[in-house]
């Protein structure tokens, strides 16, 4: 009888201890979930994958060409329009191997900001689907309409359509809930088009800040998924 008694002792122990180590591990579990992981979790803008974006401001809209290094599965998007998933704010691929997208849309259409006379907007490269990934990429646009102070106002104002001052094309983050930063990684110009190539000068734009730096070797930090290093040569400075 006591060789039965000392045996349930035991198996009642086991019981106990099995079940405080599965509260323990669930508390555990609970505190790790609770945790702000604000910024140990920060997926930043990168332009891994993408061949090139184009940019064309016209005189009331915005034409946005994407082309990547492989075929495309994701969706392109602007910020705000993923949810609705409609043209013009929100397009797919129409086949598996394409590697090409267009967007084009008004300046009063798809969440465009402005301010004065400059036009801006941010486009969401986002290769699943469904999710917001690292390696993701995202571009804020501008088209500048702005008036030199030196134009003739009386001149310009006879003219049918408006004249596009400048367009630029910066690289940003894909998540919405980072704080908007001032990025080195943009091309810029005085025209109508710019376009954004990965690592390389544009011909429409200049260069960017980062590749102006007095110094011979920079490192370009585009994301959370990888670093490319590049060198600039003393004849290209």
């Amino acid at each position: 009888m006591r060789t039965i008694i000392l045996t349930v002792s035991i198996v009642y122990l086991l019981v106990l201890n099995v079940s405080s180590d599965d509260s323990n591990k669930a508390q555990s579990n609970a505190e790790i979930w609770q945790q702000d992981l604000t910024d140990t979790f920060k997926i930043e803008g990168s332009d891994q994958g993408i061949q090139k974006v184009n940019l064309k401001c016209g005189s009331n809209s915005m034409n946005v060409m994407l082309e990547t290094e492989k075929p495309f599965t994701g969706v392109m998007y602007t910020r705000g329009s993923f949810y609705k998933q409609s043209a013009p704010c929100f397009v797919k691929p129409s086949t598996q191997d394409a590697r090409a997208l267009e967007m084009n849309f008004q300046l009063d259409q798809c969440q465009t900001q402005k301010e004065g006379e400059l036009y801006s907007n941010i486009v969401v490269i986002q290769n699943d689907p469904e999710l917001i990934t690292p390696g993701d990429s995202a571009f804020s646009l501008e088209c500048d309409f702005r008036q030199p102070r030196n134009l003739d106002v009386e001149a310009n104002m006879q003219t049918r359509d408006r004249i596009v001052r400048g367009s630029k094309i910066t690289l940003t983050s894909p998540d919405p809930s980072t704080p908007a930063t001032n990025s080195d990684h943009f091309v810029h110009s005085d025209t109508n088009s710019v376009e954004y190539v990965p690592n390389r000068q544009n011909q429409n734009g200049r260069r960017t800040e980062a590749e102006n730096a007095p110094t011979e070797d920079s490192t370009m930090h585009l994301g959370t998924v990888e670093e490319v290093t590049y060198t600039l040569e003393r004849d290209e400075l």
